[in-house]
C-alpha cells in the first residue's frame, strides 16, 4: 500500500480508491504479477505486491484525474 500511496494526494476518498484498487490488482494478479508470484521464497510475494501497488497507484491517479476534470464539473 505504501507504494500505491506515494504520489496520491491525501484525502479520505483518494485513499479509499487507492485501497480498493490495490486489493483488486493484488487479487486478480494480472501480467506480470502472475509471473512474479512464481519467484522463489519471499521474493514472489514481495514482487507481486510491488507490481500490484504500481498498477493501483497509476489507476488511482487516473481515477482522480477523471473525477476532477470530467465528473465533478457537472455536479
Amino acid at each position: 500500500m505504501f507504494i500505491t500511496l506515494l504520489f496520491v494526494p491525501y484525502s479520505f476518498i483518494n485513499y479509499f480508491i487507492a485501497f480498493i484498487a490495490f486489493r483488486g490488482f493484488d487479487g486478480f494478479k494480472i501480467f506480470p504479477a502472475n509471473y512474479a508470484e512464481k519467484l522463489p521464497g519471499g521474493w514472489g510475494v514481495t514482487a507481486d505486491d510491488i507490481i500490484a501497488a504500481i498498477y493501483a497507484g497509476l489507476s488511482t491517479l487516473l481515477a482522480i484525474y477523471i473525477l476532477e476534470h470530467y465528473i465533478m464539473q457537472y455536479l
